[in-house]
Order: C-alpha cells, then sequence, then structure tokens
C-alpha cells in the first residue's frame, strides 16, 4: 500500500484506488527539491522508491496527458497519468513559516533553559544558594 509523504496528507492506495503516486525522483537534486518543498526531513534517501507522493500536490500542468486523448478531450485515468521533467509538488503542502517559528520557538526554549542552569547557583550575604533544588 503507497502512503503519500507529505505531512499533512492522509492519502493511500487503500482508500483511494484511482489516486496515482509518485516516487522520488531518480536525480537527486531534483530528489531534494520534492523533499524541500513537502517540508519532511524524515525521508530516506537510500531507499527513494519507499517514498511517494500523492497526484493531489501536482498542478495539472505537470501532468503528462496522451495526445489522442487531448485530441478527443478525455482525460485519462489519474493512474496513468505522468509527471513531466520539470514537477515539483505545489498544491495543499503545509506551510513552512508554522515549521520554521516551531523550530525557533523550541531553539529559544533549550537555550534559555541551558542559561538559566548555569546562573542558577547565586551569592547572597555570602552564602551560595543553589536555586536548582527550590524551583
Amino acid at each position: 500500500m503507497a502512503y503519500c509523504m507529505v505531512k499533512s496528507c492522509k492519502n493511500n492506495s487503500k482508500n483511494n484506488e484511482e489516486l496515482k503516486f509518485y516516487t522520488l525522483p531518480k536525480n537527486s537534486l531534483k530528489a531534494k527539491e520534492w523533499i524541500e518543498a513537502t517540508d519532511n526531513s524524515m525521508v530516506n534517501m537510500e531507499k527513494p522508491k519507499s517514498h511517494r507522493i500523492c497526484a493531489t500536490h501536482f498542478e495539472p500542468k505537470y501532468l503528462v496527458r496522451h495526445p489522442h486523448k487531448v485530441l478527443y478531450g478525455l482525460s485519462p485515468p489519474k493512474a496513468y497519468r505522468g509527471l513531466t521533467e520539470k514537477a515539483v509538488p505545489t498544491l495543499h503542502l503545509p506551510e513552512r513559516s508554522e515549521t520554521l517559528e516551531m523550530v525557533v520557538d523550541l531553539r529559544n526554549e533549550a537555550t534559555f533553559a541551558k542559561s538559566t542552569k548555569s546562573t542558577s547557583s547565586c551569592s547572597i550575604n555570602n552564602a551560595k544558594v543553589d536555586f536548582r533544588y527550590y524551583f
């Protein structure tokens, strides 16, 4: 069963048999571009065929259509659509700004906790008090 690697997407081949899933491109630069677009850092580049993106994340201009189907005004079934070489997932992706803010917030908390720990003991009237045990 195929699952979409976009974090916010719940599509899989079991729920929608007509939905097409595309494996990462063989070109490593293009594959990295797809991974950056999906904002999924958990992708194992050693096994690119195990990661897929569903067709809902690609604009229609990236879908390859068969000329005789286009001539007659027909659209091929999703299972028979391919992607152009320039295809990059651009639709229904997680917002990158939220993810970046979360990383920044976590780093600030870690920095604050680290700085608090290093200044947790102080001297009051020549007596050393360690505040770590009072909080």
